[in-house]
């Protein structure tokens, strides 16, 4: 069990959103409790810092590219990606686990089906205008609140350019050897119950799917909230995870886990 200091030390590392960069976090950053972990949004390719940088080509370049901005040997650090940043954030488990590094204690997913899933409107980004991708998006409330068309163009420059990283995600059978928290919106456009739940495909440990309040950003009008799910599920994989060793459930046995 990790002892209080750690937990209020954790790093918890944070994947981008499509069109998103390590600045759009900086409500949620500050609203989390700090008692439960420091947040460290990460920052990735032709964006922020890395605005010089060329934009990656595939999930998986953008995946071990990220993998420079964090720390794999701090104590009890967790990846959460939201959205597309959980497709980094699970590639990033695959590379960290092939390179014998130190997994992260689990990993959290927001606002996105399991792997396989990829919205059929994605697909159709490349063949709309920036007005018509804007008011799609906002109709799917997928694009963040107060934020016009014209404050919107370098956002739906950069996410065009995500757009072909994740329309062209085809994952392999990899399942990470860390548990997954997959939370999400009760009013999300792009998520169902059904492709959340098929996360468990992907990991060798367990899964568990928690329900919040709010559309696709939801995690920003609650990081309390957030946080209250991140710290049970802490408390949950630390009695679960040291007595089993390489733990994997059954469906049933896993909804027993998650009650």
């Amino acid at each position: 069990m990790h002892s209080d200091k750690a937990q209020t030390m954790r790093n918890i590392f944070l994947f981008p959103f499509g069109g998103g960069s390590a600045s759009s976090y900086r409500s949620y950053v500050d609203g989390f409790p700090g008692g439960i972990g420091r947040v460290v949004p990460v920052e990735i390719p032709g964006r922020g810092k890395r605005s010089h940088e060329e934009y990656a080509k595939s999930i998986q370049e953008c995946a071990a590219l990220a993998l420079q901005e964090i720390d794999t040997m701090s104590e009890g650090y967790i990846l959460h990606g939201h959205c597309m940043g959980a497709l980094l954030a699970f590639e990033a488990v695959k590379l960290i686990e092939a390179n014998g590094r130190q997994l992260p204690r689990f990993m959290v997913v927001s606002g996105r089906n399991a792997p396989n899933h990829v919205n059929d409107w994605l697909r159709r980004i490349p063949g709309l205008d920036d007005r018509s991708l804007f008011k799609e998006l906002q109709e799917l409330s997928a694009v963040p609140k107060r934020l016009s068309f014209a404050m919107g163009q370098h956002f739906l420059t950069v996410l065009r350019h995500d757009q072909v990283m994740f329309s062209n995600y085809t994952p392999d059978e990899t399942r990470i050897n860390v548990p997954i928290l997959a939370l999400a919106g009760r009013d999300d456009k792009m998520t169902n119950p059904t492709a959340l739940a098929e996360w468990a495909d992907y990991t060798s440990k367990f899964l568990s799917v928690e329900w919040l309040d709010g559309e696709h950003y939801f995690i920003f009008d609650q990081p309390d909230r957030v946080a209250m799910h991140i710290d049970k599920f802490c408390k949950v994989v630390d009695f679960l995870v040291p007595a089993a060793g390489q733990l994997t459930l059954s469906g049933a046995e896993r909804s027993s886990a998650e009650r």
